[in-house]
């Protein structure tokens, strides 16, 4: 048990359960999630929001340019162990600088509870693919990453807020500085064909 809670855990963790409860309720479903459901649920949860994404992408893709090629397989046979490496390692890893921030260094006892609402949080990018889609969806799921870790980690909105947009918002300049500001646009219009 963490936090005091009792052993009451009613939230679903199905994928389409856990990908709607966090659309639409997320205070609820991170209220009610049990922190000691163990780390396999969402780091599989995650990897297929992140496989979606990247099936979905490119079949609108290839039916935006009616041209269809070899990519969808490709995508299909190399997407899978992609997402099943880097999703949970992604969640993992922002997982840990949310509790760095937070506590100065990752608790045993606090990085599961947080990997877990942080895995399911993924759920805003299921419609990534979608054109247009990210601008609604980033700050959506900016939001629902700080409800998250209020929820499960028992903080005020102004300590989640902090811990939780300080590395994500960290992730967003490396991506502008990156890519450039045209192509940080095109990444969140999203426009098929591009």
């Amino acid at each position: 048990m963490f936090g005091g809670r009792s052993s009451g855990y009613h939230s679903p963790e199905g994928f389409r359960d856990a990908a709607r409860e966090v659309w639409l309720a997320p205070g609820r479903f991170f209220r009610r999630l049990d922190p000691d459901g163990g780390w396999l649920k969402p780091a599989l949860f995650a990897s297929a929001v992140l496989y979606l994404n990247l099936l979905l992408g490119e079949l609108l893709q290839e039916v935006w340019l009616f041209e269809f090629n070899y990519g969808l397989l490709y995508a299909a046979l190399l997407g899978l162990p992609f997402a099943l490496i880097l999703a949970p390692l992604l969640v993992a890893g922002l997982s840990a600088l949310v509790l760095t921030i937070l506590d100065g260094a990752p608790s045993r006892r606090k990085l599961s509870p947080i990997f877990r609402a942080l895995g399911y949080a993924s759920a805003i990018g299921l419609v990534l693919w979608l054109p247009l889609a990210p601008l609604v969806a980033v700050p959506y799921g900016l939001y629902v990453a700080t409800v998250a870790v209020k929820e499960v980690l028992f903080i005020d909105w102004k300590r989640a807020a902090a811990v939780t947009l300080i590395p994500l918002g960290a992730v967003l300049l490396i991506v502008l500085l990156l890519t450039g500001f045209d192509e940080a646009r095109q990444l969140l219009i999203n426009p098929p064909g591009s």
